[in-house]
């Protein structure tokens, strides 16, 4: 069954300004439950089932899990549907909480990615909050701003990651945030930064079903849901885009999920290693086979640019606020457009300042301007 994005549905039903107020108990999911059948039992609806206990997939519960029915008792619980541009610190003002509490009660593993159309919990306002003993942040991203100082160090042979830190006295999770760092392992004459909040990228998956209307066409559907129609004619297999019919149940994907570039590439972090001219890489090397399929790991607005250094080159705007940078590819796919998670822009070359290597894209991340390691989020997403 595919993976219904209630979030989504919200945000399209509904401004993204909504928030809702509910009162709940709980409940236990018996054998054969359906999110559905329990919402009915209770007079509930579905989004609101899913949204109160924060379910990312609605059509996976389990036999003894414990649900929270909303509307049969005196615990109030807020949810808030993130609108574009909004940051947690804006969210928590606006609701007299704070950043902290939010990203607590919403099991957050990274604070400063939220994307429009997540369904957030707000914690009560006269909740006691609890003391969380935390050291100060060495990097920031204030009001979606990534913030960096621009020390630096220059790896030499034998420099541990906890030598490094403690030379430049900062703690050794500072390091390892800022540069992507896995089990230790640093390289002699890498750049390593100071300090830097981590960011890893990550969509919300899954799809949405649409019961095809009397008028409906494709496009109009994906500019409805923030897809495209190659995706949706991917994902239903229509040998005719232009033959849907009414009542026909059509998948939609997720705009937001998050999509290997390169599938079955090879790649480690090379993240600041040094380049020819005093440069140091900004980005990873992904490796695999002249023509292999690149694509863009999020909707967006996808740009083509050619370059000297570059060569054929896609910029992606993506819709969690992240550029998404892949150069020295063979050749684009299509024009520049709005895309999918998923859809092909171009194919593995050695375009640029990259003739004479082994074919791979250069692949690059950038929040509000400032690289950052891809590393983290290749590894988080299963690339490898």
């Amino acid at each position: 069954m595919p993976i219904k994005r209630f979030g989504r549905v919200l945000t399209i039903a509904l401004s993204l300004a909504l928030f809702i107020t509910l009162s709940s108990t709980g409940y236990t999911v018996k054998r054969g439950d359906t999110l559905a059948r329990i919402a009915r039992e209770h007079d509930v609806s579905t989004v609101q089932l899913a949204g109160l206990n924060q379910l990312d997939n609605p059509d996976l519960i389990f036999p003894g899990q414990v649900l929270e029915i909303p509307g049969e008792n005196d615990t109030e619980t807020t949810f808030h549907i993130v609108a574009r541009g909004e940051t947690l610190a804006r969210i928590a003002d606006k609701y007299g909480t704070s950043a902290t509490a939010l990203a607590r009660v919403n099991s957050l593993a990274n604070p400063n990615l939220i994307w429009p159309g997540q369904n957030l919990a707000v914690p009560n306002s006269d909740e006691t909050p609890v003391q969380v003993s935390e050291p100060e942040p060495t990097a920031s991203i204030p009001d979606g701003r990534y913030v960096r100082s621009g020390r630096s160090h220059i790896v030499k042979r034998g420099e541990s990651v906890e030598k490094i830190a403690t030379d430049h006295g900062v703690s050794v999770d500072a390091v390892i945030d800022a540069n992507g760092i896995v089990d230790r392992v640093i390289y002699n004459g890498t750049r390593l930064f100071l300090d830097g909040t981590p960011v890893i990228a990550g969509g919300s998956g899954g799809s949405v079903q649409h019961l095809v209307v009397a008028g409906d066409r494709l496009g109009d559907l994906a500019a409805r849901y923030g897809t495209s129609i190659t995706a949706i004619v991917n994902a239903n297999n229509l040998a005719d885009p232009n033959l849907i019919r009414r009542g026909q149940s059509l998948t939609i994907p997720a705009a937001n999920t998050w999509t290997c570039p390169l599938e079955n590439g090879s790649f480690f972090n090379d993240w600041g290693f040094p380049r020819n001219g005093g440069r140091y890489h900004e980005g990873n090397d992904m490796f695999s086979d002249r023509g292999t399929p690149v694509r863009a790991p999020m909707a967006g607005r996808l740009e083509f640019k050619t370059g000297s250094i570059g060569g054929y080159q896609f910029n992606l705007h993506g819709d969690d606020g992240i550029e998404y940078l892949g150069s020295h590819m063979a050749g684009f796919a299509g024009s520049s457009r709005r895309v999918a998670a998923g859809e092909i822009v171009g194919y593995v070359g050695t375009s640029g300042n990259a003739a004479g290597t082994r074919p791979h894209i250069h692949f690059g991340m950038y929040l509000n301007e400032v690289a950052v390691n891809p590393y983290p989020t290749l590894i988080q997403n299963g690339c490898k």
